[in-house]
This record gives structure tokens, C-alpha cells and sequence, in this order.
């Protein structure tokens, strides 16, 4: 049992390859691995394994009630476009408008998180979080699921598509 838990670790380790860090433990000061990676759904949590859906999913889901209570509203359409970019808004709830969410940048270890992601500036083929922080499709060190690459892409201006220098 013990090398089937190693075995299925080091799958994770591959399917995420590089994406991961070691952050401190909350207690004992020993490191625990924790997972990265951007997914568009709750759906791409499998991506992180079967054991880590549930976790995922609840991240998830606390990330889109933060995105629901946080997003920067506006009166109408034109005014949101204005702001973050065409077709890049969707009417909330309220009736007024805000930044559509396209993705999530997912941190699985001690106490699972997902941070809300919209579509990068400027066309490039990536995300950015409410902080202006950039996770580009080009930079290695953090794993796209397919979905979440084929979401940036789409996003990304014609130009852009396509293109990771």
C-alpha cells in the first residue's frame, strides 16, 4: 500500500510537473507539498487526482463567492468594456456589471485555496488575478489544465493566439 501512495504521488508530482512548491506546514515547521495549477471548472480538479476533487471543489467555490462580493460593479455594459476589455463582462445578480471570471489559480496543501482569474491584459495568452498578478501561458513554472490554455487562448487577442515566446 505504502508504494501504491508513493506511486500515486509521483503521478501527481509528473501530471503537475513543476508547478508544485514547498511551503511551511501550519504546525512543526516541517514542509508540506502543495499542488499549483490553473483549471477553468471544477470539473479540471480532477487534474489534481481523485483524493484532491473534493478539496479543489471547495476551493473553488469559496473563490467564486470572493469573486461575487469583491468584483468592481458597473451601470452598464459599455462602462464595465471600458474598464477590463471587450466582451470581457458578464451582468451579476445585482443587475449591474463586472469583469468576468475566467479561471482559477488552485493551491492545494494544508489549507486548500483558489484565487478567482480573469483574462489577461493586452491579449496575451494567460490570466491575471484581482491584484494585477500575471500567470502566463509561457511561463513554465505554473501548469494550465487543456481547458484553462484553450480559455486563455480564446481570450487572447488573434495576434496573441497561439504565440508562447
Amino acid at each position: 500500500m505504502k508504494s501504491f501512495c508513493a506511486f500515486t504521488l509521483l503521478g501527481l508530482s509528473a501530471l503537475l510537473g513543476g508547478c508544485g512548491d514547498s511551503q511551511p506546514a501550519a504546525s512543526g515547521g516541517g514542509k508540506t507539498e502543495v499542488l499549483r495549477g490553473i483549471i477553468a471548472s471544477a470539473s479540471d480538479c480532477t487534474s489534481f487526482g481523485p483524493e484532491a476533487v473534493k478539496a479543489c471543489s471547495e476551493a473553488i467555490e469559496r473563490a467564486v463567492t470572493r469573486h461575487e462580493s469583491v468584483s468592481t460593479t458597473y451601470n452598464n455594459i459599455e462602462a464595465c468594456e471600458t474598464a477590463v476589455g471587450e466582451s470581457k463582462c458578464e451582468r451579476a445578480v445585482s443587475g449591474k456589471y463586472r469583469q468576468r471570471l475566467a479561471a482559477f489559480l488552485v493551491a492545494l496543501g494544508t489549507t486548500p485555496r483558489a484565487e478567482p482569474l480573469y483574462p489577461a491584459k493586452n491579449g496575451a495568452v494567460g490570466f491575471q488575478s484581482a491584484d494585477r498578478s500575471t500567470y502566463l501561458a509561457s511561463d513554465r513554472s505554473i501548469t494550465f489544465s487543456r481547458l484553462a490554455l484553450s480559455v486563455a487562448e480564446s481570450e487572447a487577442t488573434p495576434s496573441k493566439t497561439g504565440r508562447r515566446s
